[in-house]
Formats: C-alpha cells, sequence, structure tokens
C-alpha cells in the first residue's frame, strides 16, 4: 500500500510539472532581427528557409524543406502527363491522366506551407537584445539621423 501512495504520489508530481509549463517555454528564443526575417520568408518563400534564418532548421525546418519538395516533384509528375488535343472542329481540350496525382502533390505543398508559417511565427519568441533605434546628432549637418540594428 505504502508503494502505491510513493508511485500515485510521484505521478501526480509529474502531472502538475508538465500540465504547469507554460507555452512561452516551449518557444525557441530568437533574436527579433532573425524572428522577423525568418517569418517573412517562411511566410513567402518557404522550403524550410526561414527556419534556417531563425536557427531552427534541424528542428523543423528540413521537414519543410523535404515536405514541400516532395510535394512540388509530385505535382510537376502528375501535371507532366497533361496534354493539350485538338480535335477537327478545331476545339481544344486538355487531357491530364494524372490530374489527380497533380492535385495531391499540389495539396501536400499547400497544406505543409501553411504549417510553416504558423510554426514560423509561433515557434519561436523573439528576444530583445536592447534599443534597436537611436536618434543621432549629425555634426556635418543641422539635424539629427536616426540608426537602427536588428
Amino acid at each position: 500500500m505504502k508503494i502505491l501512495k510513493i508511485i500515485s504520489a510521484a505521478t501526480s508530481d509529474y502531472d502538475r510539472d508538465s500540465n504547469s509549463s507554460s507555452t512561452d517555454m516551449s518557444r525557441v528564443p530568437v533574436p527579433t532581427g532573425k524572428y522577423i526575417t525568418g517569418g517573412i520568408l517562411a511566410s513567402t518563400v518557404g522550403f524550410g528557409i526561414g527556419h534556417g534564418i531563425q536557427g531552427r532548421y534541424a528542428e523543423k525546418g528540413w521537414i519543410f524543406t523535404a515536405a514541400e519538395a516532395g510535394g512540388l516533384a509530385v505535382a510537376l509528375v502528375g501535371a507532366s502527363s497533361c496534354k493539350d488535343e485538338t480535335d477537327i472542329y478545331g476545339t481544344k481540350t486538355t487531357k491530364c491522366s494524372n490530374g489527380a496525382l497533380a492535385a495531391v502533390g499540389l495539396g501536400v505543398m499547400i497544406g505543409f506551407h501553411v504549417w510553416e508559417i504558423v510554426d514560423a511565427w509561433t515557434g519561436a519568441r523573439p528576444v530583445d537584445d536592447g534599443p534597436k533605434a537611436f536618434i543621432l546628432p549629425n555634426p556635418e549637418a543641422p539635424g539629427i539621423g536616426v540608426a537602427w540594428s536588428f
């Protein structure tokens, strides 16, 4: 009976620790500039490039590279079977013997790209390294200048 209480207490401590972890703790800290640049590249280009910029390529970026490249390859194989045919009356029709394959490849590519966009913006946490903008006097001309970095 005593052993059962010890096991029960140990598992309840484990459950409490795993449930109390905040979602912010699971997000990878990334400098703000890399967070923004990686998010923009993941949203526009894809193929894991944004995760590489954020320093998270080994974690998840390779998945997006492989899946999006595979989806593109399957879509191209499916689309390569499409041919334009013209009948004797001059009517053009497009016939695809593997049209479903092209649709599946495109669906895989779009699905993984959407996942990549969401993960690039929510899987990392921007960390401020200090001030980003400075107002500096310009000794060569009257007025001030602005300098920024990230």
